[in-house]
């Protein structure tokens, strides 16, 4: 059994409003554990309302729409739920006299076009809307197609109709709720594509399932279980997970909502290291998402939004940035050295080059230097996030005495 969304309102194709219910639609059936498989957004228009309806019919068991059963006369999704399910639309006295107790409530009387809100496809369940005004119905297709729920567009309506109208009633049709479990690893710093290119014989699974997600500079590998019970899907997860683990290594710096600098702050607490830093490239974020972290106190110094040449004359450092020939590593390392407190880590993340090239380096902790390649610059704020996220990770690898992964970028 699986579902699928229709949300309906010219409005949306227009950009006019952002569409949050096709968000609470996803949420509720994960949480009941009924897969959704299609979202389709539609106009105001009675025949390609009906037409997406009637292909929905044909590929989903259950389709939820979102829209389209107010009083106005745009407000068709009630004609095209009968047309694409077989039947006639009727007027129903008694959602009549539901309307008009509804607006008697509010102390007005219902102004006649609230009147179309009582037509019905024939043979349909309505489903009373105390939230609001707008009767919701469940209609079944008269070839035994699936079913069509049409809720309101409202988001506080829509809300209170699906959870507590629409889920229950779904469950009591499914024969009980499934549960969904969601784990998420994460990873930073060595793209999607590679992370695809290490696991992606895994992605071909069904129960669980693994999927990717990229952000700037990191990529989430989603696994996803379904069962009768937590425990249940939480034994379908863990040898997946330790495959996955065990082939990205390094590469996952974290779970769930664990953020790059919460998981390199905590680390440097707990070894109990501070840091320097330069940064020429990405205008202090290094520092400043440190800092939002929570660890800010952990910095001892901050060189940052000066280019090369300004820094090393900060440092008092005589050499030249325009004379490398294309081999940065002394520079950085130079001025890793420089900002490297007595027990900690000095990071310089520097450039751009003429060639908009970029190079990292990292004294200590310890004895440990090491200089490397890092992106090639753009003036971008998402190039800028990387940038900064892979510094960041680097630190955290020289930090767990990890260096490299079966993920990292090939050379």
């Amino acid at each position: 059994m699986h579902a699928e969304i229709v949300m309906i309102g010219t409005e949306l194709l227009l950009g006019e409003i952002v569409d949050t219910n096709a968000n609470r639609f996803a949420k509720a059936l994960c949480d009941i554990g009924l897969d959704l498989y299609y979202k389709t957004t539609v106009g105001d228009n009675e025949a390609r309302i009906t037409e997406v309806l009637d292909l929905a019919l044909d590929r989903s068991d259950v389709i939820i729409t979102s829209g389209g059963i107010g009083p106005t006369v745009d407000d068709v999704t009630r004609q095209a739920v009968a047309n694409a399910t077989g039947r006639k639309l009727i007027y129903s006295l008694d959602l009549e006299a539901q309307i008009a107790a509804r607006f008697r409530s509010f102390g007005r009387k219902m102004a006649d076009n609230n009147k179309r809100q009582a037509y019905i496809p024939e043979g349909a369940l309505p489903l009373s809307n105390p939230a609001g005004t707008a009767p919701c119905f469940l209609c079944e297709d008269i070839r035994g197609r699936g079913i069509v729920i049409s809720l309101p567009g409202v988001p506080r309506e829509l809300e209170y109709m699906l959870r507590k109208k629409v889920m229950p009633l779904l469950v009591e049709r499914m024969g009980g709720a499934k549960v969904t479990k969601i784990r998420i690893l994460r990873t930073c710093a060595v793209g999607e594509s590679n992370v695809d290119r290490v696991i992606g014989d895994l992605m071909t699974t069904k129960n669980p399932t693994i999927g990717l997600a990229a952000h700037a500079g990191q990529s989430d590998v989603r696994i996803t279980a379904k069962a009768d019970t937590e425990t249940e899907a939480d034994t379908l997860i863990a040898p997946l997970e330790a495959e996955v683990r065990r082939r990205l290594g390094v590469a996952i710096y974290g779970v769930e909502k664990e953020t790059v600098p919460e998981v390199i702050g905590g680390l440097l607490l707990k070894k109990k290291l501070q840091l320097g830093l330069v940064d020429t490239l990405t205008g202090g974020l290094l520092a400043r998402n440190l800092s939002d972290a929570g660890f800010g106190d952990l910095i001892t110094a901050n060189l940052h939004s000066l280019d090369v040449s300004e820094a090393l004359q900060k440092a008092g450092l005589n050499i030249r940035a325009d004379a490398r020939d294309g081999d940065y590593s002394e520079l950085a390392m130079a001025l890793a050295t420089y900002v490297a407190p007595p027990d900690g880590i000095g990071f310089a993340l520097i450039g751009p080059f003429k060639d908009n090239s970029t190079c990292i380096a990292l004294c200590g902790p310890g004895d440990m230097r090491l200089t490397k390649a890092g992106r090639n610059y753009q003036n971008a704020d998402y190039i800028r996030s990387w940038l900064a996220t892979q510094g960041l990770d680097w630190i955290r690898r020289a930090v767990l005495g990890q260096l490299t992964s079966p993920a990292d970028w090939k050379e």
